[in-house]
């Protein structure tokens, strides 16, 4: 009886959900990136940040989320630094810093925005700056759980909990 209480509350969060702003843009290692992803299967995990200081925040976020999900091909997970507000003249400097910062092998997960700023803000109920703000999605972009703010073990075992549910009832082919 609990689990179906359970999927009735995922069903009703889940036809409540609010839809990812559509991306289509470069990650840092060139490849272009288009979300959601038309006909994929792949449950989505991305993590927005607004600013430096989330930047490095967002890094913690990333490097846990690589960790758990990297071998997953259930999974796709981004980071999305949301750089619409850096004034033209500096994004490719912006750009250089975080590519030194990330990894090579994470280059293809970490996708700078340069527009939807608004829409990004809205979606996220956006609140603190500084913070990186954490969203799960369905294959076809609908948000099923958000959380925001620094790295913790109990926010993260929400997110794994929302995978979960996820895995459960959106098997891949």
């Amino acid at each position: 009886m609990f689990n179906h209480f359970l999927f009735a509350c995922f069903a009703i969060t889940l036809s409540a959900a609010q839809f990812i702003p559509p991306v289509r843009a470069k990650a840092l290692d060139n490849t272009e990136v288009i979300l959601p992803r038309p006909g994929s299967q792949q449950i989505l995990i991305l993590i927005v940040g607004f600013s430096r200081k989330s930047g490095d925040l967002c890094g913690a976020w990333s490097r846990k989320v690589a960790t758990s999900y990297k071998a997953d091909s259930r999974i796709a997970y981004f980071n999305l630094p949301v750089l619409q507000s850096v004034p033209s003249p500096f994004r490719s400097m912006v750009v250089s810093g975080i590519r030194k910062g990330v990894p090579a092998e994470e280059h293809q997960r970490f996708v700078p925005l340069y527009s939807n700023e608004p829409a990004w803000k809205t979606l996220v109920n956006f609140s603190q700056p500084d913070d990186p703000y954490l969203v799960v999605a369905t294959p076809d972009g609908h948000t099923v759980w958000q959380a925001h703010g620094s790295y913790s073990e109990a926010i993260y075992a929400d997110l794994q909990s929302a995978i979960s549910t996820l895995l459960k009832n959106f098997p891949s082919r």
